[in-house]
């Protein structure tokens, strides 16, 4: 499983998309760490400051199941690039890669808005391609494997869910708590 992870992020690492570097590089900082806590603040300005407040504690605790995971699990990032890059995101990282944090924080975020936020579902279904976007660009800036997002994702939603079912009251919106 690890050389064919391995084997396709290669490929993806191999790629040139040009002016393509330019879009990609929202979706790939969103919901890093320089940016995050900028995008949960606007969330809350945006959906109302109890919606932020679930984020906040969601980013937390995604943030505090992968972090560790990375240093226990220990798997390294790809070599630097030797494709052009417009944006150098793989320099900005040096922890270990598994699972991808990044990925995670986008996964927990975007089900959050699915499931408690407030917008009508076909706005907030509208968010749902950010979560492959941020994939495929930390792969892409070659600070990931493959694998490493997937996992993210998984970790991410799998706290959404659990923060959207315990806060639903709180938050007003949502699903319906126990």
């Amino acid at each position: 499983m690890n050389q064919l992870d391995r084997t396709l992020s290669a490929r993806i690492h191999g790629w040139r998309l040009g002016p393509l570097d330019y879009l990609l590089v929202v979706p790939g900082m969103l919901f890093g760490s320089y940016v995050m806590p900028l995008t949960v603040l606007a969330l809350g300005f945006w959906l109302g400051w109890r919606f932020g407040l679930v984020c906040v504690m969601a980013a937390l605790t995604t943030l505090a199941i992968t972090s560790p995971m990375k240093h226990w699990i220990g798997r390294p990032r790809p070599e630097p690039l030797e494709a052009p890059r417009a944006f150098k995101i793989r320099g900005l990282v040096n922890n270990p890669s598994f699972p991808s944090g990044d990925s995670a924080q986008a996964g927990a975020i975007t089900t959050l808005l699915i499931l408690l936020g407030p917008l009508a579902w076909p706005v907030s279904l509208s968010f749902l391609p950010l979560i492959p976007l941020c994939m495929f660009a930390r792969v892409y800036y070659g600070a990931h494997w493959i694998g490493d997002t997937i996992v993210g994702v998984a970790i991410g939603a799998g706290v959404a869910f659990a923060y959207a079912f315990w806060f639903a009251q709180f938050a007003g919106h949502g699903l319906s708590a126990a």
